[in-house]
């Protein structure tokens, strides 16, 4: 992938068109112009690239330490309808542009691809294969962009951590694994998808863990069924005809009964009340209960809406016939609520007829309320059997499940462990560019390690070198080398992945490794696009590289023009 241009229209007027070139792409300031070459616009290119990359629009006008936005580019984009189009080269060798409009009220952004006008996902898509060679879910363009829109501090001082705060180490291995060739990024879905599960299998099952851990059901089920047992055979002492075989048994199937019945008719009473309550709101307001409504937000808005309200007689009437239609088809309903209404309230006359048939049956020196009581308890010691029986055997799922789920994980991960080879063969390339280019740069080989855990499924990933912990310039240094050699691996072996990279605030690097980057990017299969502030040149590096300059900004010409 090759960037080619990118243009800035703003109410249709070409207001910046900023030419792409292989090798060094420099976004300076000039030099000796205006009072500061800060402040002018220079990570502006960067960060409207990056929001054609589904970025977001706030760091293009919004400081990111204050979240203070730049009020004469946000009245810009409030005020006016700004474009951003990038035209390039794709993966499949054709020119394709991406154009967004930026606007700050996401409801009113659009997408185009090649100039049509698409939905997001779409324009998502698109982007993911013609930039990026990806024709799955996984891995998204948000997560793949950062390694190559490297647009702020946190991604300019982290190597291999740049995507943000909340990424997992499952991310970075599933962009890890893309980055260095991997093929088949169908798999890559699956075992985020795989993942995913076997979390949330593992959530479950740790929570119905803990309860079980905390109401130890099994003994709390043994103490149950002994009292069962007891009023069980406290009803065997009751003498009653042999009408019935186990007549407590069949009390209990009847309140269950009559518990459901009485659901469903209080269901059926509360439609049929709802029911009733809307048509008399419909008979007592009609349909002009509407324009009640709009009179009452416009008075409180200080705006007279009479004269606008009687030119929508028409349309209320309209309105009224369809109120007429409505309380119709509310009604509809009636009869059959009506007619199951009856139903119901027959059927628990006959429950609770059956149920005084059983007592009446039933003949013991135990008065009927010592019966009604035991027969409650038995029912409810019946009900908490069951909730913690329900409660192991939910746990007995659970456990399951994450078997499950945890066999079809491994079952992924096998499959992408024998597909590593192009894995391997990229890191092989990849090390031998990293040494070298680290050795041009730090006077020291640098060496890269990504190592691929079957059990986990995790990418362990490490940069081995003699510093530890390098920070500000020196970190910078390790990250241009590092992207700088994923340039030259992907042109060697040829794979599909994009050859361009963004590079910000370079300025605290030592000048000689500056010097060292921009004689190698001059040189790449690529394009290396670096802002920074000119006045850290010495004036013979500023005349040699001022050839390399895409964009020269002032105080006078800034980005936007605004």
């Amino acid at each position: 992938m090759k960037l080619n241009n990118l243009k800035i229209q703003v109410d249709g007027s070409l207001v910046r068109e900023v030419k792409f070139v292989n090798g060094l792409n420099l976004v300076l300031n000039r030099r000796g112009v205006g009072r500061s070459g800060n402040s002018v616009g220079k990570s502006t290119l960067a960060r409207v690239v990056d929001y054609l990359f589904m970025g977001s629009i706030s760091p293009i006008y919004i400081d990111e330490e204050f979240k203070k936005s730049n009020e004469r580019i946000e009245s810009l984009f409030q005020n006016s309808h700004v474009e951003a189009q990038l035209e390039f080269i794709g993966l499949d060798d054709a020119i394709h542009t991406i154009t967004r409009n930026l606007c700050v009220v996401s409801a009113e952004r659009k997408f185009y691809v090649d100039g049509k006008s698409i939905n997001e996902s779409a324009y998502e898509e698109s982007i993911q294969r013609l930039c990026f060679d990806v024709t799955t879910r996984r891995p998204s363009v948000r997560f793949v962009a950062p390694k190559f829109m490297r647009n702020d501090s946190h991604k300019m001082l982290n190597t291999t951590k740049f995507i943000d705060q909340h990424a997992s180490a499952k991310d970075y291995s599933e962009l890890f694994l893309y980055l260095f060739g991997f093929e088949n990024t169908a798999l890559l879905t699956e075992k985020r998808e795989a993942t995913n599960l076997v979390t949330k299998r593992k959530k479950h099952s740790s929570a119905l863990n803990a309860i079980v851990k905390e109401q130890k059901p099994s003994t709390e089920i043994g103490r149950y069924r002994v009292e069962a047992q007891e009023l069980e055979r406290d009803f065997l002492r009751f003498n009653y005809s042999p009408k019935y075989v186990n007549p407590i048994e069949r009390l209990n199937e009847l309140q269950i009964e009559e518990n459901e019945a009485t659901d469903i008719l209080l269901d059926i009473e509360r439609k049929i009340a709802n029911i009733g309550r809307t048509v008399e709101m419909l008979d007592r307001l009609g349909g002009n209960y509407l324009v009640n409504e709009v009179k009452e937000i416009y008075d409180f808005a200080g705006v007279v809406v009479d004269g606008a309200i009687s030119r929508y007689e028409d349309l209320l009437a309209f309105h009224d016939s369809l109120v007429a239609r409505k309380k119709q088809f509310i009604a509809t309903e009636l009869p059959a609520l009506s007619a199951s209404q009856l139903a119901m309230k027959s059927r628990l006359e006959g429950v609770r007829s059956l149920k005084l048939e059983v007592f009446a049956d039933m003949r013991s020196e135990e008065s009927m309320g010592k019966i009604t009581q035991n027969l409650k308890a038995l029912g409810e010691l019946k009900v908490k059997l069951g909730r913690l029986e329900g409660l192991i055997e939910q746990r007995q799922i659970a456990s399951n499940e994450l078997s499950l789920a945890n066999d079809a994980l491994k079952k992924v991960l096998v499959q992408i462990s024998t597909e590593l080879a192009t894995v391997k063969k990229f890191g092989e390339i990849f090390n031998k560019h990293f040494k070298y280019v680290t050795n041009l740069i730090h006077a020291e080989p640098y060496e890269f390690t990504l190592e691929f855990d079957e059990e986990s499924g995790i990418c362990n990933i490490d940069i081995k070198n003699k510093v530890s912990n390098p920070e500000g310039g020196k970190k910078k240094a390790e990250v241009i080398a590092y992207d700088l050699a994923y340039i030259l691996a992907v042109a060697e072996l040829d794979i599909k992945r994009p050859r361009f990279v963004f590079h910000d605030s370079i300025e605290d690097i030592d000048q000689k490794q500056i010097d060292a980057i921009f004689a190698l990017a001059e040189k790449i299969p690529g394009q290396q696009i670096v802002s920074m502030l000119s006045d850290k040149f010495t004036e013979e590096m500023y005349e040699r590289y001022l050839p390399d300059a895409i964009l020269l900004l002032s105080e006078d010409d800034m980005f936007f023009r605004c």
